[in-house]
Formats: structure tokens, sequence, C-alpha cells
């Protein structure tokens, strides 16, 4: 092979890595940049109501006609005591008691907050609004989750879980 036919193999080679390098970098040149978007990290939904702020709410359901229970982080800044009333469609209400400059986690230490006999059942989404003493409601579509893995142990009185397979076939030998 000749000198000059390996430079111009390696000169073309260097060239076309460079191009291919420039292509990939332009096309993120106009995308935005994902770590800019706010997003919610967590299964449930965000609702904002001045003061009262209620992170991850979301609903824990076994089955459509079945009971849900009310699950998320409600935090009041304000100095004042709140009551934060969640409403579903069909007069289903509950409400949550949260003190002045505290957060609270619901449906935690056994007291658990429950919506009877939803029509929707898990991968379902509720419309729900959300008030604070009375106030005007603002609007939430609240997932319905399976009581499974983490949500397991919020799932509505009566609720068994299902075996598994391999739980099966472990009992049977």
């Amino acid at each position: 092979m000749k000198p000059s036919s390996l430079r111009a193999r390696k000169v073309t080679a260097a060239l076309a890595a460079a191009v291919s390098v420039g292509a990939a970098s332009a096309c993120s040149a106009t995308s935005p940049v994902e770590t800019m978007n706010t997003m919610e990290p967590s299964d449930g939904v965000p609702v904002d109501l001045g003061p009262v702020q209620v992170r991850n709410l979301a609903l824990v359901s076994a089955g459509a006609g079945k009971a849900a229970t009310v699950t998320g982080v409600v935090e009041n800044s304000s100095s004042e005591d709140a009551t934060v009333t969640m409403a579903a469609a069909g007069g289903k209400e509950v409400e949550a008691s949260i003190p002045a400059r505290s957060l609270v986690v619901l449906s935690e230490d056994g007291d658990p907050i429950t919506l009877d006999a939803l029509e929707q059942g898990p991968g379902d989404v509720l419309p729900m609004s959300v008030a604070v003493d009375g106030s005007d409601s603002t609007p939430a579509n609240v997932p319905v989750l399976d009581p499974t893995g983490y949500y397991e142990e919020y799932a509505p009185e009566g609720w068994t879980p299902t075996p598994t397979e391999s739980e099966s076939h472990d009992e049977e030998h």
C-alpha cells in the first residue's frame, strides 16, 4: 500500500469521526434541557392551595366499586390550623385537619382516610376537588393505585393480597 493512500484513509477516517461528533452534538443544540423541567417524582399528584401544599395525592383501592384509602402529604406553612377537604364525584368527601406550621402524612399511624365504593379502580384517574377551610376548590385528577408494593400498607380494610404464583408453588412443597 502506498504511503499517500494510507494517509488519505487516515484523513478520511478522522474527517468522518469529526462530522459524526458534530452531527450528534447538533441534535441537542435545539432540544430543551430536561433537567430544567419540573416534575413530580411520585405516583400521586400535587395540589397547591396557597400556604397549604398537598403532595403525592393518590388513592389506593383493590378494585372498582371498593373503598379507597387517601394517601399523600399535606404541609401547612401558615400560622393557622387548616382543614383540607377532598371531594370526589357523587358527593363522597373526606377531611383532614392540618395543624399550623406542620406536615401531615395522610392515612398514617393507623388512622386511614377512606372514600367508600368508588366507581374507579387501579389504573384509573378520579377527578376530585381539594379545598382549604371552605375556600374555592382546586381540581385534581387523582390516580387510583393497586395496593401492592409500597402501597400495600395503605390497602383498605378487608383487602387481602392475592398469592403470587411463586408463593403458591412454595406452599405445595
